[in-house]
This record gives structure tokens, C-alpha cells and sequence, in this order.
């Protein structure tokens, strides 16, 4: 049957869940350590409220490409403020095969991007996980973090919202069932940490150097524009960074600020995570290390999960509802 088969949020969760996310994801990163695909960067459309980013890739060996339009506009009350779509091509031909909601697919594959550098750079005897931040993706990273390092069994979670913090200690609660607490500041949350994940906007730094313990993995995931920065300067000089793509790290992730004070050198930076997943790095190599991630969210991330759940679709046999660009 040809035309462009559209999908809704519910159907593109039914056809992805973390654990095949992970696996999607683990498999893009490993493709771009090896340079076996395509990634113009992002661009940026400002708009009075917000902005609006097209994200391009192609990985041939995947076999498809995409263009995923995300926009982002936190004023926004009566709408949301994050949606996305995304166009999944048939590189022979530059057809069209599947225009799908992304902001599904946005969450799953942050939250797996996450897990997969969880994977490589935490301690394995982990038991505690922060969070700072209690927002819509923080759910998706709790469950990441559990699915590589199962023997965490205590989070933390805080917010400069309590109220939302207690929405997620409860959720989390309930779908994981480990034990949740609410910090009373960012400074006890921190110092709990094994694995500490951060995804807030803002642009002064709330993490501090002192507070984080040896053998700790950061997964710094708020810092996604200049100027934007959650951990201290000092404490990316003091441990092994990781970024998810060295060019958009360095202008629009955690390690910009420090890169433009000049407290650190783009020398400094240990390795891109897909370096590590195609084996010509490794991953954790002391167990005092502290070990940073910075994920900016790359296009190959949510080509990866799109690809996956485009061929779940197909191959389901289900009726699904189609655009045909030759009619």
C-alpha cells in the first residue's frame, strides 16, 4: 500500500517503550562514533513567543532520514508549550513514508539518551538517583536510569515547585515501585547522589563543585542554548566530560559557559558518547571519577526511535490512516 502513514501520540507510544528506545538509541550513538551518518546542524526560527528548530539526519546504514520540527514557547498556557512532528524520508527516493508526533518520541529518546551514557559511566553498585527538576521529563529519565542500573532503589527528587516535586514523587512511586523523597534543597539532593540528573533552565549555575561526591555520574540535560548552564564552571574542570556531539555541546551545552570563560578547553572534553559506544573510548575508567554527560539532543536520537517505530507499525498488519502525495 503506498502513501504517508500519519501517527498520532497514543500510536507512536504503543509502538516504542524505554527499553527499545535504549536500544535505538544505543545503536545511532555507536553509527555516529563511527561516522556512518548525517547531521546538519539544528536551525533556530525566532519567533515573538519562542522558537521553532528544524533538526535533520540520515544514517544509511539505518536506511531512513528525518526532519523533526520542535518548537519551543514557555509562555504558553492554553497550549503546550513543546510539540513536535517529524517526517520520516526514504532516502532513495526523498519520499515521504511517515509523518509522526514527536513530542513522544522527544521525551523517550532524552530519556534514553541519558540511560545509554548511565549505562557506560555510572557505577555499577549505583543505589541512589537525584533529580533536580520534577518537569514533563523527568518521569522518562527516572525510568532510563532504573532500566541500566537496576539496583538503585532510593531517589530524590527536587524542585523549586515542591507541589510538582511531590506530582512526580508520587508517580514515580507508583510505576517504579522504588522509594521516592523529596529534597528540601538542591544542596541534600546533590550530596545524596550516586547518579545525579539535572533538567532545569536555568542559566546560573545550581550545582556546586563541593557538593558532589567522588564516583558520581551527571547526566546534565538542561542546557540546550548559549548562556544556559546548571553545574558550577569548577566542577566541569574537576571531572571526565562526555558530550552527546562536540559542535553543539560546545555552542549550546552545559560545557558553553565554561568554554567561553575560558575555565575549560574544548581539549578537555574526554570523548562524544558515540566514541565510547563504538569502543574507541571507554566509558568509566575509575571508580572516584566523576563523569558528566552533556546532552544537548541530537536529530539522530529521534531518527533512530521514529525508524523503529515506523517498521513496528508496517510490519503489525494494522490498518493505519495514510496521505497520498499523488492524488
Amino acid at each position: 500500500m503506498t502513501g504517508t502513514i500519519l501517527l498520532d501520540q497514543s500510536e507512536v507510544l504503543a509502538a516504542i517503550d524505554m527499553r527499545e528506545a535504549l536500544t535505538a538509541v544505543e545503536e545511532i550513538f555507536r553509527l555516529h562514533g563511527r561516522r556512518q551518518v548525517q547531521m546538519p546542524a539544528k536551525v533556530y526560527l525566532e519567533l515573538p513567543g519562542g522558537d521553532v528548530r528544524a533538526m535533520p539526519a540520515y544514517a544509511a546504514p539505518l536506511g531512513y532520514a528525518s526532519i523533526k520540527n520542535i518548537n519551543m514557547h514557555p509562555g504558553n498556557r492554553d497550549v503546550p508549550s513543546i510539540v513536535g512532528t517529524l517526517t520520516l524520508f526514504d532516502p532513495p527516493t526523498g519520499m515521504p513514508l511517515a509523518i509522526m508526533d514527536a513530542t513522544a518520541i522527544t521525551r523517550l529518546r532524552t530519556g534514553a539518551a541519558a540511560g545509554v551514557a548511565t549505562r557506560f559511566l555510572a557505577r555499577a553498585d549505583a543505589t541512589v538517583l537525584s533529580l533536580i527538576g520534577a518537569g514533563n521529563q523527568a518521569l522518562t529519565q527516572i525510568e532510563a536510569v532504573l532500566a541500566v542500573r537496576p539496583r538503585i532503589a532510593r531517589i530524590m527528587v527536587y524542585d523549586v515547585d515542591r507541589e510538582r516535586a511531590t506530582r512526580l514523587a508520587l508517580a514515580a512511586t507508583d510505576r517504579f515501585r522504588v522509594v521516592v523523597q523529596i529534597a528540601g534543597s538542591v544542596e541534600e539532593a546533590v550530596r545524596a547522589a550516586d547518579v545525579l540528573t539535572t533538567i532545569t533552565p536555568t542559566r546560573a549555575p545550581i550545582v556546586l563543585a563541593e557538593w558532589v561526591k567522588p564516583g558520581t555520574h551527571i547526566n546534565a540535560i538542561g542546557a540546550d542554548a548559549a548562556g544556559k548552564q546548571e553545574l558550577q564552571s569548577q566542577l566541569t574542570t574537576s571531572a571526565r566530560i562526555v558530550v552527546d556531539e562536540m559542535d553543539q555541546a560546545t555552542h549550546s551545552g552545559e560545557v558553553n559557559v565554561p568554554l567561553s570563560e575560558g575555565v575549560l578547553e574544548a581539549s578537555d572534553i574526554y570523548a562524544e558518547l558515540g566514541h565510547i559506544a563504538a569502543g574507541a573510548k571507554t566509558g568509566r575508567l575509575n571508580p572516584n571519577d566523576i563523569t558528566i554527560f552533556d546532552s544537548t539532543g541530537l536529530a539522530l536520537q529521534d531518527l533512530a526511535c521514529a525508524a523503529h517505530v515506523y517498521r513496528k507499525v508496517v510490519a503489525s498488519g494494522q490498518e493505519l490512516r495514510r496521505f497520498n502525495f499523488l492524488q
